[in-house]
């Protein structure tokens, strides 16, 4: 399982206050399966050993940075992003690493830190077992030695991904199950590896589906009769059934209930015919982290791979009275202004446009938003009536106006306000300067004390007298000059402008709504007595 930690190893009492040494360990998955010498722990001890015996790094700040089950063949990782963050604001002046292969195996970025990077933000890099200390190279290249081990980790990376990809699709050929997570309907097998087993609590919920398709029933129809009969969603079953990191894409909260976009990926799912079906998705290139689509003629389908929940006579049966399925984009004439910003003031979800059409060039309709979740559930409509697009324009100019307007007497309150504290500055001012006069001299005449007290000048007692004297109105002074400090600092506080002033009134007059204005808007709440709530980002 993927995991990134950082831990602060930082002493009480440092020498060296101000430096910090970063150790970093990274362990992909593959390294896992190549036994315990590269493990997190065998990593860590290496290099904590290492920075115990070279005193210059272990009388400074140390922390740790871990990426455990993440490849090196990119820096698209949680702990090296977060470490590199800390390099650039100057928080850290020293990397160690087991070998270079730790830090990253794709030898032109690997290359571009030792090089340029590191050097430019004077950070100190080493490598364990490579023997390698960037002080040993400073004012020449990394060299050739670096590049060439950095490409030999690279290109063995390479190789041992394409040798893990084929181990993989090999086993996928022959019904193995390497995935991480079992759909719904099916759990993990207990007995036998990389194998599924039918899960019949939520079998008994795919069959019903199935059989209420083929009595006619739309997505909508069986949603509301799941809903109804209080079915536990997929998401609910696994929160059942403690299976809840199984969830994908981490859906973990909101509300629970069953929606047309279920109950259409559950009649899709050809898996519950006992089918293995993989390579829907690949890669765009080694390494990468973006997926495209791949033909269904690329996919491994591997049939009786598991026990099927339906036959394949009923799967068929409902496709067939399923509308077919396009993957297709309408192209709109109106983007939508307010994504992302519009709810229902009475169940919290977001409201659904509905707009002009390109290929309805002759349509009259304008655009709208309705809240579909009260009608896809067959509950009492939310919003009874549908929101034009234009009624929220308006809404909207008219809730700018107010703001602009408690802005404006806000901008004039603060600019008579100026006016008072620029007087009391300016004498702040004037009274610090003479301060700082006076406590030069007396730093002075203090310095002198002992002159004169060498010379016979002052007696000890005198000298013991006067010097008290003198320390005791040097940190008065200092003390009156700190206060002057924080009074000065309150005054600019308080005579700043209003961000809020210079945010919202370039936008006085505005006769229609912008993608620009919108920004400001945090979110807005409809409601179904024609009444709307305008929450603006910058409103306190």
């Amino acid at each position: 399982m993927k995991e990134y930690t950082t831990k602060d190893y930082s002493k009480n009492d440092y020498a060296m206050n101000d430096y910090t040494t970063a150790l970093y360990i990274r362990l992909s998955q593959e390294d896992d399966n190549a036994g315990e010498s590269d493990s997190v722990k065998n990593q860590r001890d290496l290099l904590n050993d290492f920075v115990s015996k070279h005193p210059d790094l272990s009388a400074s700040k140390v922390l740790h940075f871990v990426d455990d089950g993440y490849s090196g063949t990119n820096f698209n990782r949680p702990a090296v992003t977060k470490m590199l963050e800390q390099v650039r604001k100057g928080k850290i002046q020293a990397i160690v690493v087991k070998d270079f292969s730790r830090f990253g195996r794709n030898y032109i970025e690997v290359c571009g830190y030792l090089e340029q990077v590191f050097p430019f933000l004077g950070v100190r890099f080493l490598s364990v077992n490579d023997l390698f200390d960037s002080n040993n190279n400073q004012g020449r290249s990394a060299g050739l030695e670096v590049g060439f081990k950095t490409l030999i980790h690279d290109l063995y990376s390479k190789d041992l991904g394409v040798k893990s990809m084929s181990g993989k699709i090999a086993k996928t050929k022959k019904g193995e199950h390497l995935g991480g997570t079992a759909p719904f309907g099916y759990i993990k097998s207990k007995t036998i590896k990389n194998a599924w087993d039918i899960d019949e609590a939520a079998a008994v919920t795919i069959r019903r589906i199935y059989a209420l398709t083929l009595e006619g029933k739309s997505y909508i129809e069986i949603a509301a009769i799941l809903n109804a009969e209080d079915v536990p969603t997929p998401l609910k079953h696994r929160q059942n059934n403690n299976t809840l990191h199984q969830v994908i894409n981490g859906a973990t909260t909101g509300m629970s209930v069953w929606r047309k976009e279920n109950v259409s990926r559950i009649l899709r799912d050809e898996r519950y015919t006992g089918k293995l079906i993989s390579g829907k998705m690949k890669a765009q290139a080694y390494g990468a982290v973006k997926t495209k689509s791949m033909p269904k003629s690329d996919w491994i389908v591997v049939e009786n791979a598991h026990e099927p929940i339906i036959s394949q006579e009923v799967f068929d049966k409902a496709q067939a009275n399923l509308k077919p399925y396009h993957a297709k984009t309408l192209t709109r004439k109106n983007t939508n202004l307010y994504a992302g910003k519009l709810f229902c003031g009475h169940c919290g979800h977001g409201l659904r446009r509905y707009g002009e059409r390109a290929d309805r060039p002759n349509s009259k309709t304008k655009p709208r938003y309705i809240c579909r979740f009260s009608m896809e559930l067959k509950l009492e409509r939310c919003l009874p009536e549908q929101i034009l697009e234009s009624q929220i324009s308006e809404v909207v100019l008219e809730a700018l106006k107010v703001e602009i307007a408690l802005a404006q007497k806000a901008k004039r309150q603060a600019e008579k306000r100026s006016n008072g504290l620029m007087g009391k500055h300016d004498k702040l001012l004037a009274k610090q300067k003479q301060l700082s006069l006076e406590l030069e001299r007396s730093k002075a005449t203090k310095e002198q004390l002992f002159e004169k007290f060498a010379d016979g000048k002052l007696s000890k007692e005198q000298y013991i007298q006067v010097k008290t004297e003198q320390s005791s109105n040097i940190a008065s002074i200092e003390t009156e000059i700190e206060q002057i400090s924080v009074a000065i600092s309150d005054i600019k506080l308080l005579g700043k402008n209003d961000t809020k002033c210079d945010i919202i009134l370039p936008y006085s007059g505005a006769k229609e709504v912008t993608k620009e204005m919108v920004a400001l808007i945090k979110r807005i709440n409809v409601y179904a007595d024609n009444r709307f709530e305008v929450i603006f980002a910058f409103s306190q």
